[in-house]
């Protein structure tokens, strides 16, 4: 089992990756707001999270307990849902535009090889309100919480009061004279909504507290506090996110649990478009849909991939050509493998190759590094089946789907193309070997001529 390392946004370093349990890892990402198409940045965290899970299985050898929530309550979902749907009830229309991006997601998932059977739950907030409503609970009993008209509010000054630090993860300096607008009834500037009173035309749930009903619905962070502690426990492992969601978010759900939730907390840098932050007005604001008119999805992961997730990405159509580009010569690259797995090959060479490529993504994910070994294993003219077996444990790990449609190529037909071909270079006929190998590639089969004989693969569209 080969010791991993991760950058703890906690601690502020690198640590040894210390599982609470040695069989299984539990890890919990935030997920998507579905009221809209996801873009690329929140892809780039959840390829981020894939990758992850993959090093921990693959490399550390520990079987992961993965979730991703769905955020199927909000501000911006309630207008949209009444905006799209303005005569169903509240709660039809919500749930109507959250299936709608739900589907959406999964899908967008499922085309970047995010596989949903590797995502133990994917629960939605709407149906853990009552989880939702114990936690406020156990803070307004514990004094932490207050009511104020008709919603309930986390206090920062009391909570630090309890012997509790506000801002693990930011550092952020909370300020209890802060001023706050005349018209909040919150006791501090800081403090947050933990459930919000009912409004027209919003959906709402009934809320018990001490003999009165306060209709309502959850605030934000409340959700992934709920569902992370019920499908995880109290404690988990790690928790991760893009780096927008460092502050408040991840700060308020760890309060929320009384300064304890994951022990390793990993966020993803921004993604830029043509180095500028993504934005409608910008016109620069894309979705997986937007990408994929330029673009195989498997490319954008593989862009995803070739940066460090906490190095700034920037995105851009050429790019994306790049990686698209790339995808294909690692795909023929496999082909080659496959097609040429009787080949000798220097089996001491492609083990190290294996221990370099563990090291560098037990290292905090180090993709860089890791592409740079493969692009030498790549270049090495080695074959054979060993190289076979480490091309399908890269490929499991980085999840580019080399292996798929490159089945073995060799039939009768080509078979004697390629006797022809080597009866016509043996008699120094080199016009006829280049015609030969000119119909080969015409029936999408690649040749190369090696100190070992003729190497064959797929060519790649």
């Amino acid at each position: 089992m080969t010791q991993l390392t991760f950058y703890n946004s906690l601690s502020k370093q690198k640590e040894a990756f210390k599982p609470l349990h040695p069989l299984k890892v539990g890890l919990y990402s935030c997920g998507l707001t579905v009221y809209d198409r996801a873009h690329i940045g929140n892809l780039r965290s959840f390829i981020t999270a894939d990758l992850l899970q993959r090093v921990i299985r693959h490399i550390g050898g520990i079987e992961v307990d993965w979730v991703m929530n769905v955020t199927d309550i909000d501000d911006k979902m309630i207008v949209r849902a009444n905006e799209e749907s303005p005569d169903a009830a509240p709660k039809e229309a919500l749930q109507k535009l959250a299936h709608t991006y739900e589907e959406a997601l999964l899908k967008d998932l499922s085309l970047v090889n995010v596989q949903r059977d590797d995502i133990a739950a994917l629960p939605r907030a709407t149906e853990h309100v009552l989880e939702m409503q114990a936690i406020i609970s156990d803070l307004l009993k514990n004094g932490i919480a207050y009511i104020a008209d008709g919603s309930v509010y986390f206090s920062i000054q009391r909570y630090e009061a309890s012997g509790k630090s506000y801002g693990l993860l930011t550092n952020v300096d909370y300020d209890p004279q802060a001023r706050i607008d005349d018209q909040d009834q919150k006791e501090g500037a800081g403090d947050f909504a933990l459930w919000k009173a009912a409004q027209p035309n919003e959906p709402a749930w009934d809320f018990e507290i001490n003999g009165t009903n306060y209709a309502g619905r959850p605030g934000w962070h409340i959700e992934c506090s709920a569902m992370s502690t019920k499908y995880l426990g109290a404690e988990f492992d790690l928790h991760t996110g893009g780096i927008d969601l460092k502050f408040p978010h991840h700060e308020n759900e760890i309060a929320q649990c009384n300064g304890t939730l994951a022990r390793y907390w990993l966020h993803n840098e921004h993604l830029h478009v043509n180095g500028e932050k993504m934005a409608k007005s910008r016109k620069n604001f894309y979705t997986l849909e937007d990408v994929a008119e330029h673009g195989n999805p498997l490319a954008f992961r593989l862009m995803v991939l070739s940066s460090h997730y906490r190095s700034r990405m920037d995105y851009s159509h050429e790019g994306l050509a790049e990686a698209e580009a790339r995808l294909k010569t690692l795909r023929e690259w496999a082909s080659k493998t496959i097609n040429n797995s009787t080949a000798s090959a220097d089996q001491s060479q492609i083990k190290t190759w294996k221990d370099q490529l563990d090291a560098a993504l037990a290292d905090d994910l180090g993709t860089p590094a890791a592409q740079a070994i493969i692009a030498e294993a790549e270049r090495s003219g080695i074959y054979g089946n060993n190289m076979v077996a480490f091309i399908e444990h890269l490929d499991a790990i980085f999840g580019l789907q080399l292996l798929t449609d490159n089945e073995a190529i060799v039939d009768a037909r080509i078979m004697e193309t390629l006797s022809q071909r080597e009866a016509a270079r043996a008699d120094k006929d080199f016009a006829t070997s280049d015609e030969l190998r000119d119909s080969l590639r015409e029936r999408g089969i690649g040749v190369e001529d090696t100190p070992e004989g003729q190497v064959i693969w797929n060519l790649q569209d």
